[in-house]
């Protein structure tokens, strides 16, 4: 270790500002950046990961007394013991590598605790800059020697480009330096990997095919470090080598130091060196903000608008924990990061405000201030603080525009609270305030939690609101969920087709949503097998009294899309899909958007016909170079989402897949496929994490049974099977189907390994079930459960049940394995999984098809990268 302060001096003249460095970056020759980043553990200590350094007092503390039997007391003590008894492994120049092998032994046991360290953190304010610079064409790449995901998640967030993310060394070879697309190349590898390296002899040499790219890339580029001490002696012999050779590192390296660190005599000797130049920063983020500013950019925090792990990673940067804002380029930025927040808080309740149906939306300022407060503080969870200022105001005000708000905002903590009782109350004081408001009552029907509740209030309703064609498309939704698998002793069909028909005759315009309604009327009253024939009967005659109106209709495109999927017909699915790209030629944007919504619909059906697997393929991948160069358009959660579905059914390739699943995220519409994204994403365990902290963001965005039912897939993955089914419970409230509720309530028991249970269940429910499909899961289910218990199974049932369905699909290959068919199972298994390898994924979980028997189907598998 060299004297900082006469270290200082004597470099002094090696010394160069954030300005000088900025004149240098700018200098290059064409659109290619002539530097490349180089980041180390102090660029992720503002995002809260421990710094090695904290790492090294904490393990030589532990290790030391340990070792020695005695109290520690100095750390320099402890340091010449170590180095005197232990020089098999101690090595005092490099004592995070040497004390972190000795601290966990394994590989796996290194990448857990780096897991653990990394967990949940958010990107500085500082990685903000990094992307903005990135955007900026000033850099393309970036090495890393950190574990972490923090540029990676930063360019999810903030930029509209997908970096490629290189972390491990057979994926390296094959990045090219040309590409302007960002490039994260992690030099010891991700956490995610049981390869990652941070031990003594791994961080001694660099894999060839990293060495030979950091090679490639000196030739071009110059190097720029940031809060890298320069501890590994792979990298440091790499960079003195290179410094040698007059063709590597032409445009220098400059090394950014923070005021104060220390500097290692080999640090000291590589300043020296006459391509080689320091730059004093107060740290990361302060470095990244002013090179910014140098640059004549500007922080923007371009990417998506409603990502809320987005919006948790703002409000980390406006927290200010580290006290970054003492920089003038970030207080200014963070100031007005808030303005803009406000902007949005302002925003969001105007559009609420005008979706109300008074026409005089003049609200005091001093209300809107409150309402805006009283908001955030819903937001922060801080429900009796929100409950006491509204009482407060609601008790204070005269003013009829403005109670209604402050109940509603009353009726959602309550709710939050699981609260029904006070939520139903508060509900009866708003309809108190306009008795004939019909939405006020239609508020409150809501609330109710037994569906049965439910109908019985909005059938009371009639009488008062004959004409409101609002409160019968609403009851014949709810009823339709009803009598799904209910015996009608609330409503019958009879009852809800005359609703229907009345609110159609009321007003007979295709933007009356009791056509939709109908169209799923009639599919709940005739899905049995032997009602089939007359169901799609009524759909057509419902099809040609929509298309008589209008054939481009969006209510029309709706219905005939939907249906047509519905038929697994190849021939009738390449018709519409035909007739609605025609259509599409000449449609507004937003029109497009949602035909482009129904095509991938439609292309995604093609998954489960009889089509020659190439040819299908290639027909996906058409409509895919079709319409992804409309880039207003093909920005919908949809489309992405069914380009991930291709990557991974028909390329096989999860890491692409998931990608895109996280792409799709951040896209307009993602609410709708949420479920498909989470799964997709749950493919792979390690994402466990980041659902969790996905869901912890949701509630705000969407309905508490997406919520549950999400909350349901991931606490079924980690076999919390209790909670699972509290989670599936509460979405059965909340209006989910019977049947897909007694169908996942089954499974969740199987996989917990409640047979009995399982067999009580589909005895009591199967009798409700009307859909032949339906019912045969619960067969199938209920028949693994008993032979699961030894007991007898029904082989005649089961038996019907593989004839049904011809001997094909999901269902019939479980029946084949529940019989001990094993080469007639394999057979189907082969034949869904090479016509979409989603299915593999899928079936990882299925208590039916045996664990040993996908096993064969590794090798198939992309690497996750």
């Amino acid at each position: 270790m060299v004297d900082s302060d006469v270290a200082v001096e004597k470099l002094s003249i090696k010394k160069r500002s954030v300005k000088d460095l900025a004149d240098y970056i700018k200098i290059k020759s064409g659109i290619s950046p002539n530097y490349a980043l180089f980041l180390g553990a102090g660029a992720s200590v503002t995002s809260g990961i421990r710094t090695g350094h904290e790492l090294v007092q904490e393990w030589r503390e532990e290790i030391y007394t340990r070792l020695s039997e005695k109290e520690y007391s100095e750390p320099e003590e402890a340091k010449q013991w170590l180095s005197t008894n232990h020089p098999d492994w101690y090595d005092q120049n490099n004592e995070y590598s040497s004390l972190f092998e000795k601290k966990f032994d394994l590989p796996s046991q290194r990448r857990r605790f780096v897991e653990l360290q990394v967990d949940k953190k958010f990107p500085s304010i500082g990685y903000a800059y990094l992307v903005e610079l990135f955007e900026l064409k000033f850099f393309d790449t970036v090495f890393t020697t950190n574990f972490d995901d923090l540029i990676n998640e930063a360019f999810y967030q903030f930029s509209s480009e997908r970096p490629l993310l290189c972390a491990h060394d057979s994926s390296i070879k094959g990045v090219s330096i040309t590409s302007s697309r960002p490039k994260i190349i992690k030099l010891h590898g991700d956490y995610l990997f049981d390869s990652i390296k941070s031990s003594l002899r791994e961080t001694e040499s660099l894999e060839n095919n990293t060495r030979e790219k950091l090679l490639e890339f000196a030739k071009e580029y110059g190097l720029i470090f940031v809060g890298y001490a320069g501890n590994d002696t792979s990298i440091m012999d790499t960079v003195k080598y290179l410094l040698k050779d007059n063709d590597y590192l032409r445009n220098g390296i400059y090394w950014c130091r923070k005021k104060g660190d220390a500097i290692t005599s080999e640090l000291f000797k590589l300043l020296n060196h006459e391509k080689v130049y320091w730059v004093e920063i107060d740290g990361f983020d302060e470095f990244m903000a002013e090179l910014l500013y140098q640059l004549g950019g500007e922080l923007s925090l371009g990417g998506s608008q409603k990502s809320t792990r987005r919006e948790k990673m703002i409000n980390n940067f406006l927290k200010d924990s580290f006290h970054l804002s003492k920089n003038q380029f970030i207080e200014s930025d963070l100031e007005k990061i808030r303005k803009n927040n406000l902007t949005k808080d302002i925003s969001s309740l105007i559009n609420e405000l005008s979706q109300s149906e008074d026409d005089d939306q003049r609200i005091p300022e001093e209300d809107f201030r409150n309402l805006l407060t009283i908001d955030k503080s819903i937001r922060s969870k801080k429900y009796s603080l929100a409950e006491n200022k509204l009482n407060n105001l609601i008790t204070n005000t005269t003013d009829d525009k403005i109670k209604p708000l402050y109940l509603k905002r009353l009726i959602a903590i309550k709710e939050k609270q699981k609260n029904t009782k006070s939520a139903l109350e508060y509900s009866d004081k708003l309809i108190e305030l306009d008795e004939f408001n019909i939405s006020y009552s239609l508020f409150k029907s809501n609330i109710f939690v037994d569906r049965k509740d439910k109908i019985k209030y909005l059938k009371e309703l009639l009488p008062k609101f004959q004409y409101s064609i609002s409160l019968k498309n609403h009851l014949c939704r709810v009823a339709i969920n009803y009598l799904d698998n209910d015996n009608g002793d609330l409503i019958t069909f009879e009852e809800l087709n005359k609703l229907i028909e009345e609110s159609l005759f009321q007003d007979n315009s295709l933007e009356n949503r009791a056509w939709k309604i109908k169209y799923d009327a009639i599919k709940c009253e005739h899905q049995t097998k032997y009602e089939k024939d007359q169901c799609n009967k009524l759909v057509r005659e419902l099809l040609e009294k929509i298309k008589e109106k209008n054939p481009i209709h969006d209510t029309y495109l709706n219905i005939y899309s939907d249906f047509s999927c519905s038929q697994q017909n190849k021939e009738k699915i390449i018709e519409c899909i035909s007739s609605l790209a025609k259509i599409y030629e000449h449609s507004s944007k937003n029109k497009k958007r949602n035909i482009l919504k129904y095509l991938t619909n439609l292309y995604s059906s093609l998954f489960y016909t009889d089509y020659e697997i190439d040819e299908r393929n290639t027909l996906m991948r058409e409509f895919i170079d079709k319409y992804n160069d409309e880039k207003d358009i093909a920005e919908i959660a949809s489309f992405i989402l069914f380009k991930a579905r291709y990557e991974i059914g028909c390329n096989k390739n999860l890491s692409v897949g998931i990608e895109l699943a996280k792409e799709a995220l951040n896209s307009r519409g993602k609410n709708s496929c949420l479920l498909s994204i989470i799964d997709i994403l749950l493919f792979d365990k390690a994402n466990i994490p980041f659902v969790e902290d996905l869901i912890d963001n949701l509630s705000r965005d969407i309905s508490n049974q997406l919520l549950q039912e999400i909350k349901y897939k991931l606490l079924t993955l980690k076999g919390d099977y209790k909670r699972a089914l509290e989670c599936l419970d509460e979405a059965f409230k909340e209006d989910l189907i019977s049947s897909s509720y007694i169908i996942k309530k089954t499974y969740i028991n199987l996989l917990a390994e409640n047979y009995q249970d399982t067999i009580n269940i589909v005895t009591d429910e199967l009798d409700k079930i009307k859909n032949v499909k339906e019912r045969d899961v619960l067969i199938i289910n209920r028949e693994f459960a008993k032979k699961k218990l030894n007991l007898k199974i029904n082989e005649s049932e089961v038996r019907t049940v593989i004839s049904r369905h011809r001997s094909k699909g999901v269902i019939a290959m479980c029946a084949f394995f529940l019989l001990d068919h094993e080469s007639d199972a394999k057979r189907e298994l082969k034949n869904l999984i090479e016509r979409d390898f989603m299915n593999y994924y899928n079936f990882l979980n299925w208590p039916a098809v045996p664990k040993n028997i996908l096993s064969s189907y590794i090798s198939s598998i992309s690497s996750i990268i």
